[in-house]
């Protein structure tokens, strides 16, 4: 087994919960970091924050959705993103939950992951899908810069030899949960 997965997919397949339900208390041993969703009384999307992976620290928010245009704070990912991501090395592995988004446009924060991708260190994570990426960018005004450093990712991804990237198709598909049952027994501690 490579020493990282991803999973990538539609929005809101479940690759997330996936992956968090499968590592189950384990969780609490990784480096890296969780993308929540953060939602109203009713279930509306108001934003979406990031979060150190064991679930201590703060939440911050870098896309805010509760204005007339979504609002980006891409600084989010220049001072605890590049944090998360340099600590990971300290834990015996990282949860990327989830790259491919609007931290790609932060340069800062995108040679911060390829130093990180660059060694061996285990990590298992969200790899965003295309179509949801396409959405973000389009309601963003972003389209052509940000679709362009999407697929550079993923294309990185895909080719890297220390990589699995699984396509998953929701909660149920076995398949990628097989991978990430596997990846946890061999790198999770």
């Amino acid at each position: 087994m490579k020493p990282r997965l991803f999973l990538t997919g539609p929005s809101g397949c479940g690759k997330s919960t996936m992956i968090c339900r499968e590592l189950g208390e384990l969780v609490r041993n990784a480096g890296g970091f969780v993308t929540i969703r953060d939602r109203d009384e009713n279930g509306v999307v108001r934003g979406f924050e990031i979060l150190s992976a064991d679930g201590y620290g703060p939440r911050d928010r870098f896309l805010d959705l509760t204005g007339e245009k979504p609002r980006v704070d891409l600084e989010v990912f220049s001072g605890v993103g590049c944090d998360y991501l340099r600590r990971a090395q300290e834990r015996p592995f990282a949860v990327l939950d989830e790259i491919g988004g609007v931290e790609l446009l932060n340069d800062r924060f995108v040679d911060e992951l390829a130093r990180y991708l660059r060694g061996a260190h285990p990590c298992i994570g969200v790899m965003k899908g295309a179509g949801s990426a396409g959405k973000l960018a389009e309601m963003m005004g972003l389209m052509v810069r940000y679709e362009l450093a999407r697929r550079a990712m993923y294309e990185h991804l895909r080719s890297d030899p220390n990589t699995c990237l699984v396509e998953c198709a929701g909660w149920d598909d076995e398949i990628a949960r097989k991978a990430v049952r596997e990846w946890a027994a061999e790198f999770a501690q």
